[in-house]
Formats: structure tokens, C-alpha cells, sequence
């Protein structure tokens, strides 16, 4: 078995091992931070990630802890609402759209589960029991 070392414990490292490892890799994903990082931007799962998700099984997951976004509003630096709309967002998505938006964390976490037993995740910088550990299967 050839084995592989991913720096980066959030979304893009938990993701890819789960692609190696289910092609018979062994992998190990190392995190500089004491733990799983909360907050940050929310992301956008859209388009061919869509069916990535669904290949990888964890896309009802990701609908779960979707961000309900009924609309959206720019506003200027006294608050004065300057745009609004209900349909689209700023970038022109349509918010009845199968698009999913969803916190960060959320998705880490999400990821970091769907990498499964057998990747080793281990914290660079001050072992913490919970992160560095075997990341355990979602199902």
C-alpha cells in the first residue's frame, strides 16, 4: 500500500483522502491548528461539487446543515439598506437553485467524518484527544 501525507485539515485535505483511501491509499492528514477551526465564510456546494457530494454520500448530510437564505440585502456604512432582493443573490445565483450553502465548520466536519476509519488525523502543533485521533466512519 502506498501510503500519503495531506497537510490541512478542513475542507480540501479531509475530502481528498476520502478519494484516496477509497482507491486503496493510506493516509495521513496532519493540522497545524490545536483543532478543528470554528467560524469562517460560509461555502457554496454548487454545480459538478454537487455531484461530488452525492458520490462521496454525504450530500443529504450537507442539505441537513444548509444556511436557509431567503434573501439577501447590501447595505451602505450607515446601515441604509441599498439592495434587496428575495430571487437572486449578489452574484446572480438563483436562491431556488439546487445550490446548497452551508457554514464551513459544517462542511469540514462533514468531510473530516466521510474520510472514515483508517485516516489518520494528527495535530501538528498540540495533540488535543478528539483531533488527534482516527477519524471515525459516518456510516
Amino acid at each position: 500500500m502506498k501510503n500519503v501525507l495531506i497537510s490541512g485539515a478542513s475542507i480540501a485535505g479531509p475530502a481528498l483522502a476520502y478519494w484516496l483511501r477509497r482507491y486503496g491509499f493510506g493516509v495521513t492528514v496532519v493540522e497545524v491548528a490545536p483543532g478543528p477551526r470554528p467560524g469562517g465564510q460560509a461555502v457554496d456546494v454548487r454545480g459538478p461539487a454537487l455531484e461530488v457530494a452525492e458520490r462521496m454520500g454525504v450530500l443529504d448530510r450537507i442539505r441537513e446543515r444548509r444556511v436557509e437564505m431567503r434573501g439577501m440585502s447590501m447595505v451602505d456604512g450607515d446601515g441604509e439598506e441599498l439592495y434587496r432582493s428575495e430571487e437572486h443573490t449578489i452574484t446572480g445565483g438563483d436562491l431556488g437553485s439546487p445550490d446548497v450553502e452551508i457554514l464551513r465548520d459544517d462542511l469540514s466536519r462533514i468531510l473530516v467524518d466521510a474520510a472514515g476509519d483508517g485516516v489518520e488525523s494528527t495535530c501538528t502543533a498540540t495533540r488535543s484527544p478528539g483531533w488527534s485521533r482516527r477519524t471515525a466512519a459516518s456510516g
